[in-house]
């Protein structure tokens, strides 16, 4: 697209009275990879299927993000629950359980209509995400209830985000059932090699204070260095800081309770809640350029600010603002709208791509995509 092209396109806009559709997460595959660079996205409206269960909508787009179409639904086949909570979609660029490189994944949380059980799901499709087949449950855990505070019981798990780490496929994902130790919430990981057995949970994050609830990891690719990068929600402290961590090699994160560095850019901004992160390396650049968001940026007066963070320096050193693609205003006392958008960077560092949802007329929330020059170095 030309680079002074500034785009927004409504994917989906909820009606008055319906849920609200949320967690819009966008997937830029591989150019080089069977799917050319198609942007696909997913969100957790769940649409009723024909059977009357919820389903996660598919939508791609082959233009860089500007027009879009609706191409599946990944449909409850196996638990016969319906798919309600918290889409993710990842490409795996490599072969992994007898399933090619360029196989599209997607995860997400399986819960019935009473809410009585959360199960994190996975599917897989090896044609571009037009159709689905069940894989495997990489965890069950109790009734989708949020209850944050420090007498909590609740024991759901949450959450789910995908890497292919050495051979096998990492699930890092939020679980509420260790507060026998005091950790009312606690950030783990699975992996598996043939996608459908997993290996037993590995503490990664969680802090023993029945106070920090460590929540929403979301991690990237091994940069050219070697590190993988991630970045986690702190419930508990005031205004749910957003945090960066770093890891070796994506499977070891510990010591659990080192909850990393608070994002903050050199012009005093601040990201709140369900945070987000990519990485692009331009043609050309030296290091790689780190994107992360968050539900709300607040700066350093206590204003609401529309922009993400940047670090053109592989995460180190500073941070800077980059205003965001879609125009939107986020309240703070608004719970949904904006919340774990992704913002990506084009391969060829031309173009940013954000989806995020954002309040509409009828008082629900529109599903939008927005693309925008990519700022100047």
């Amino acid at each position: 697209m030309p680079e002074t092209t500034i785009t927004e396109t409504t994917i989906f806009s909820a009606p008055a009275g319906e849920r609200e559709p949320n967690y819009p997460r966008l997937l830029h595959t591989d150019p080089d990879g069977p799917h050319a660079g198609a942007l696909l996205l997913i969100f957790d409206y769940g649409l009723p299927d024909p059977a009357g269960l919820l389903a996660f909508p598919v939508y791609r787009s082959d233009d860089g993000g500007v027009t879009w179409a609706q191409i599946s639904q990944i449909r409850d086949t196996a638990l016969g629950v319906g798919h309600r909570f918290q889409p993710t979609l990842y490409e795996l660029p490599a072969a992994v359980g007898g399933f090619a490189a360029g196989t599209i994944l997607a995860a997400g949380n399986a819960i019935p209509d009473d809410m009585s059980r959360t199960h994190l799901v996975l599917y897989a499709s090896t044609d571009g995400a037009r159709t689905w087949q069940f894989l495997s449950v990489i965890d069950s855990g109790g009734p989708a209830v949020y209850d944050p505070g420090p007498e909590s019981t609740t024991s759901a798990v949450w959450e789910p985000e995908l890497e292919l780490i050495g051979g096998q496929l990492v699930c890092l994902y939020s679980d509420e059932r260790y507060k026998d130790r005091g950790m009312l919430q606690v950030l783990v990981h699975r992996t598996s090699t043939d996608l459908r057995t997993w290996s037993e949970p590995v503490l990664d994050f969680g802090v023993p204070d029945r106070l920090t609830r460590p929540g929403m990891l979301v991690t990237t690719p091994a940069l050219p260095d070697g590190r993988v990068l991630g970045v986690l929600e702190l419930v508990g402290p005031p205004g749910v800081p957003v945090h960066l961590v770093s890891s070796p090699d994506g499977l070891r994160w510990t010591p659990a309770d080192n909850l990393g560095t608070l994002l903050e850019s050199v012009e005093g901004t601040r990201l709140s809640g369900t945070p987000n992160i990519s990485w692009t390396r331009p043609p050309g650049a030296d290091h790689a350029t780190v994107l992360v968001t968050g539900r709300i940026a607040v700066a350093a007066d206590g204003a609401i600010r529309n922009v993400a963070l940047v670090n053109r320096a592989s995460g180190h050193g500073d941070w800077h603002e980059v205003p965001l693609p879609v125009a939107a205003t986020v309240a703070p006392d608004d719970p949904n709208a904006g919340y774990s958008q992704t913002l990506l960077l084009s391969p060829d560092g031309r173009t940013l791509v954000q989806s995020t949802s954002r309040r509409n007329a009828a008082g629900n929330l529109d599903i939008v995509v927005g693309t925008a020059p990519a700022p100047a170095a």
